[in-house]
Order: structure tokens, then sequence, then C-alpha cells
């Protein structure tokens, strides 16, 4: 290898991302208005097991979740129907003066063992256990105090969630920097990157195992009047590796030229350097911080001639394929079709078909 090589190389690793190569097979994503679907903001969703999985939407009045029927083609992946099948929810939800759930649901994670769902609130930064029918069972995880409603930045707390059947464990993230680990990515900080903490949760609900995870920078400028740059999305694969979703959407002014990229990324926990609460993220070397592996970027737009825009908020693994690879499924969340005149947002499901 040349000079030149391994220096790119160590930039990398300190960077916190490897130099692989796209490796998911990427689909055509599929507007779920084509089964006469509403919309609606969705923002995570888990697998209950065969073609049925669970979706949480983050303004419903009751805090809950859908349940929907999603087959896909044992061959391609391709996605052939979607049925949604009704709503589970908290009967006694907590809600403010409009009558809103406040918890702000933004995860979902299915525990196989208790049969019961875990939902994280980016209102309240709590993980709530829910029964099938949507109620709350009482029980919630134990969050560390740095991760608490006044140590993150607003409206960017708790967006991930996953349950990890080989680890036995739970996984979350703040979808950005925390205020004790420095500022968030954004018009106020371009050129900023943000230092994220993933934390685990054992099957008692105790917090167990924290590692350091850096993001990709972002644009430093040509800044929309809304942007959006973080983690909304983590998913457990069966070997224990995760899934890690970086989402950069940036809305312009009356919607036109407004685009999302996303970026999937794979990282190995048992590969990775634990930290705790007390770490400084700031000073940390740039080699303890999780090394990724980039598996898919891609680009929604909105545009006179591209309608094809994304925010894509939520994910979970789908079905397995016939050759044997694992599909992941990734839903939109379009703001219960926000939009100005005729221009209106989506909400879409898109397949990656992950490598072997």
């Amino acid at each position: 290898m040349t000079r030149r090589f391994l220096a790119s190389a160590a930039f990398a690793l300190l960077a916190g991302s490897s130099l692989s190569a796209q490796q998911a097979v990427e689909l055509k994503q599929v507007s779920l208005g084509r089964w006469s679907i509403g919309a609606a903001n969705y923002s995570g969703i888990t697998s209950l097991g065969g073609d049925s999985y669970a979706v949480v939407s983050d303004k419903e009045p009751q805090d809950g979740f859908f349940l929907f029927h999603i087959t896909q083609d044992a061959t391609t992946g391709d996605i052939e129907s979607v049925r949604l099948e009704g709503f589970k929810g908290n009967p006694n939800p907590p809600v403010d003066s409009k009558g809103i759930s406040t918890r702000d649901t933004e995860g979902i994670a299915y525990f196989p063992a208790a049969k019961t769902l875990f939902i994280s609130g980016e209102g309240d930064q709590a993980i709530w256990e829910y029964d099938l029918a949507g109620r709350p069972t009482g029980r919630q995880m134990r969050v560390p105090g740095i991760m608490a409603t006044d140590k993150i930045v607003g409206n960017y707390g708790f967006e991930a969630l996953a349950y990890d059947a080989h680890s036995r464990c739970f996984w979350t993230v703040t979808e950005s920097t925390l205020l004790a680990d420095g500022v968030a990515a954004g018009p106020k900080n371009p050129g900023a990157q943000n230092l994220l903490r993933l934390q685990s949760f054992d099957e008692n609900l105790q917090p167990l195992a924290q590692y350091a995870y850096r993001m990709d920078r972002g644009i430093r400028e040509d800044f929309g009047p809304t942007y959006v740059f973080g983690v909304p999305a983590v998913t457990a694969l069966p070997d224990g590796r995760l899934l890690v979703l970086e989402r950069e959407a940036n809305i312009s002014r009356g919607y036109l030229s407004s685009w999302v990229r996303c970026k999937l990324f794979e990282v190995n926990p048992v590969e990775a350097y634990r930290i705790d609460s007390s770490t400084d993220l700031k000073t940390l070397d740039g080699n303890r911080f999780m090394t990724k592996k980039l598996l898919a970027d891609f680009t929604t737009r909105l545009t006179p001639f591209n309608l094809s825009f994304a925010n894509y908020e939520g994910m979970c693994l789908g079905r397995t394929l016939s050759d044997g690879r694992r599909t992941l499924l990734i839903i939109s969340d379009s703001q219960a079709g926000a939009g100005v005149g005729p221009v209106r947002l989506r909400d879409y499901l898109k397949v990656l078909i992950l490598p072997d």
C-alpha cells in the first residue's frame, strides 16, 4: 500500500468510519398510499414475527402503536402488499392542552420473551413497556442521568430503540449530542461532528454497557429553515452486530429543493471500547469511537421533477430471502402529509437487502 492510502486509512479509523464501499442492495421505495393507507407521523417499526409489524407514530392522541401486515417477495424482497390492521393505545395517556400525548413516541422494539413492546419517548426521555393491547405495564428502563430530559438538546432525545436477541439486551441512543458532550451539528454549529453514546440495557431494564459513536459530518452551509441531523434508528442483527441510521434532512422554504440523505452503518459492540457516563467524549481518543462500516448511502429529493423526498425515521429487519439474505425495512415520516398547496409529503417504505 502507498503512504497516501495508509494515511487515508488512518484518518478514516480516527473518524470512526471504515473505507468499505456500499454493500446493501437498494430497492425502490413504495408509497403507503398505494394501499390506501393515510398519512401519519410514523417514526419507528419493529417485527412481531412473520409478516406482522408494530409501527409507532409520534403525534397520536394516545401513545401506542399501529399494527401492520407487510408481505415481501421471497426472491426479490420487493413489498407485495401492506395492510393496516388497527391501533393499540394507552387508555390513559399523558396529554398536553391539545389532547396530544406528551410522550412524543419515537422508537419501538418487540421483546419476545415477555411478548411485550418497549417504546421510547423523546418528550420524556423514558422507555416504557406496553402489552400487546397498548397498555403500559408499569415497567420502564432505568435511563442514565446523563441522558435525562434536561440533559439533551431540545427535540434531539431518544428516537432509536432495538432489541438484540443474540446478546439479550436493548439498545438506544439520543438523536444528537448530549449537552455534556458538546454542541449539536446544525446551522448554529456548522461543521460540528455529533458525538453520541450508544447505550444498552439488560432484560431487567438496567443500564448495561455504553459505547462512543461519532457521526459523519453534515453540510456546512446552505441550511434551510428546517434542518435535522442525527441518528433516528438502530437495528440489531441476529449475531449481535448493529445497524445505525444517520439521517440528514434539509427542508427549504416552500419545500421545493428539500432533500434527505440517509447513511446506513454497521458497528460491532464486541469489537468496541466500552465507556461510561463519566467518559469525556470531547477528549476521547479517536480510535476509541466505534468503527463504522458503510452499507448504504442514498438521498431523496423534492423538486418539480423529483418527488422522492422521504424523511426516513424507523427501521427493522424484514423477511429472510430464499437465498438466505436478510432484508431491512425502513419507514418514513411525512408529518401527516405536510406540504404547501399541491406539494404534499408521502409516507414510504423502503427495502434494503443486506450483504451476506
